[in-house]
């Protein structure tokens, strides 16, 4: 077990220096200075008790004797300044403990440095010859006594905090911290029992403990990430996400009292948030408190809170807090304010019923009187008649679609459809109405997407809007490939019209609309909302010559269920009829018409 006191010198200095460059290396980290400090101190402490084994001289002993007690005071402080750093507690070091932290190891100091005329830190010595080298074996005092329970409090105050991060924090952390404990265990309890005489031989292994203690940090540091990635820097990040985020957050243990709130939370109470600490929520927000769930359950609900006379509606959702074991400590209660959103949606309720409902019967009383009057005046007048019943059918057309969608992106739910069983109506319905125009639909049989009836609107308003705004016998070529079938199916919509004007898909591409830049109709965003709902997107490709392309791609199915069927069974009325009397021929000969 013996080595040579050269040996002792060597190998402390190499390993303890050599994991102080490490260290130094990331002095940027949380822990780094105070983590490099306990490593030179240790290892100075190790050097100079190889001197001392070194040396024959009496005098020389007990000066290299008053130096390692000298820096062994740096160890400890070191040490539990480096935890309260790594763990995120820096703030715990005012002004006044950093002074009674100090207050001990400097009348220690001063204790070992005129032990000569007062004897408290050691009463005597002897020197014992050993095989290779001689050793001073001081008779310890009062002092260095307590100087040994202070370190052993400081240590421990540190390994406190660090089982405690152990029991809070992921897989990376607990073996950071473990590694941090094993360093600082081993020559503490080494140190521990030798000072207690559990060791026969004279020589004192704390010097070789610390040894072991730079190999345990020197793997943490390469392997472990220490100091790399610290367990500070994540706390740290998540106060400032719960200090500044918008979302109203407050913090409940499991009697439902008051942990803390958050600064946009603070307008939710009529007091300062600094003295809610430890109060009831369901005297404070009764609204709140009840909505909050068994322990240990997630909810989310809406509710409504007034203050200083103004109701405002909130989404809440309530996440439990788990510490070590599994055991709930209380609830995150986040508060989202949706009074806005709630508005809108009364608005569009509104407006939809208005168009729905509303509109729609009043233009049909307008496009009755119409006709009665078209019977009753002179030939020239018939064709302002006739505008009328245009732009009446217009308008009760665009209110019937509007409603179609808005039923569908309301109701539906996507699921597995063959692509080719929606297209072939809305194609020949195309065609129905263009007898002089070429549609032609290419589509696989077996092409499955996730997707509902609602596509067939979208098609169905592509292939409309081809046909209207054509010059001539329209075009029109409905492509589907299936290049890449894992992720997406990719349909191209082709016309030989004038094209679609930039600004019409400027909006869409944008997703709103301006003062200043709108689109003259609801088609394009009627094909937008449908494509969007199945989680599907919408391109224009850009054509130099006349003509248009739109690219819808559409997720593929995932899942191998038939659901031929179904696709048809949900289609709306006047598409669906066509394709549920569609059979193998007619598909056969939509395909390449």
């Amino acid at each position: 077990m013996l080595l040579s006191p050269l040996s002792v010198v060597l190998l402390a200095a190499v390993v303890g220096m050599g994991v102080a460059v490490l260290v130094w290396l990331h002095r940027d980290r949380p822990g780094a200075g105070p983590l490099a400090a306990f490593v030179v101190a240790a290892s100075l402490w190790t050097v100079a008790y190889g001197l001392e084994l070194a040396v024959p001289d009496v005098q020389t002993m007990v000066r290299l004797l008053q130096v390692q007690l000298t820096l062994s005071v740096v160890v400890p402080v070191a040490w539990l300044v480096t935890v309260l750093e790594y763990t995120g507690h820096p703030h715990w070091l005012t002004k006044r403990r950093v002074t009674l932290l100090l207050a001990e190891p400097a009348l220690f100091v001063t204790l070992v440095w005129s032990n000569q005329g007062h004897g408290l830190v050691w009463s005597g010595s002897e020197t014992e010859i050993l095989a290779q080298t001689s050793a001073l074996v001081p008779v310890w005092g009062l002092a260095r006594w307590a100087h040994l329970a202070y370190m052993l409090t400081l240590i421990l105050a540190g390994g406190v905090l660090l089982v405690r991060q152990m029991l809070r924090t992921n897989e990376l952390f607990q073996s950071q911290s473990f590694a941090l404990l094993l360093a600082i265990t081993v020559p503490t309890v080494t140190q521990s029992l030798y000072a207690l005489g559990e060791f026969t031989e004279t020589l004192d292994p704390t010097s070789l403990a610390y040894v072991v203690s730079g190999i345990v940090l020197s793997l943490a540091l390469l392997r472990g990430r220490l100091l790399d990635v610290a367990p500070v820097t994540r706390d740290l990040g998540r106060e400032a996400i719960f200090a500044e985020m918008d979302d109203r957050v407050i913090i409940v243990d499991e009697g439902d009292r008051i942990v803390d709130v958050n600064a946009a939370a603070a307008d939710l109470f009529d007091e300062d948030t600094a003295g809610l600490s430890g109060k009831s929520l369901q005297r404070r927000l009764p609204a709140l408190a009840e909505t909050l769930p068994e322990t240990g359950e997630r909810a989310q609900t809406e509710t409504r809170l007034e203050r200083d006379g103004a109701v405002r509606y909130y989404d809440v959702r309530v996440t439990p807090l788990y510490r070590a074991y599994g055991v709930v400590s209380g609830h995150l209660v986040s508060l989202r304010d949706v009074t806005d959103r709630r508005q809108r949606e009364q608005r569009l309720d509104v407006l939809n019923r208005l168009l729905r409902h509303n509109i729609r019967n009043e233009m049909n009383v307008v496009r009755g009187n119409a006709d009665l009057l078209r019977d009753s005046v002179p030939d020239s007048e018939r064709e302002r008649i006739d505008r009328i019943l245009q732009t009446v059918d217009a308008i009760v057309d665009r209110s019937n679609k509007m409603g179609r969608v808005s039923e569908a992106l309301e109701n539906e739910q996507t699921r597995p459809v063959f692509l080719r069983r929606l297209l072939v109506p809305v194609v020949e319905e195309a065609r129905e109405q263009t007898p002089n125009g070429k549609v032609t639909l290419s589509c696989p049989e077996s092409c499955r997407v996730e997707g509902g009836p609602s596509l067939t609107l979208a098609f169905g308003e592509l292939l409309d809007n081809a046909i209207e705004h054509s010059d001539g016998p329209p075009t029109v070529a409905v492509t589907v490939t299936t290049d890449d079938a894992e992720t997406g199916v990719l349909v191209r919509v082709s016309d030989d019209g004038p094209g679609i004007a930039p600004h019409e898909r400027d909006v869409i591409l944008a997703g709103q609309e301006t003062p200043l830049q709108h689109g003259s109709g609801v088609g394009l965003w009627l094909v937008h909302w449908v494509v969007r709902n199945v989680g599907g997107t919408l391109e224009f490709v850009p054509d130099d010559g006349d003509g248009t392309t739109v690219e819808i791609e559409l997720p593929a199915a995932s899942t191998d269920r038939d659901t031929a069927a179904g696709a048809g069974d949900d289609l709306p009325t006047g598409r669906a009829s066509d394709e549920r009397s569609a059979n193998a021929s007619a598909d056969a000969a939509v395909s390449e018409r």
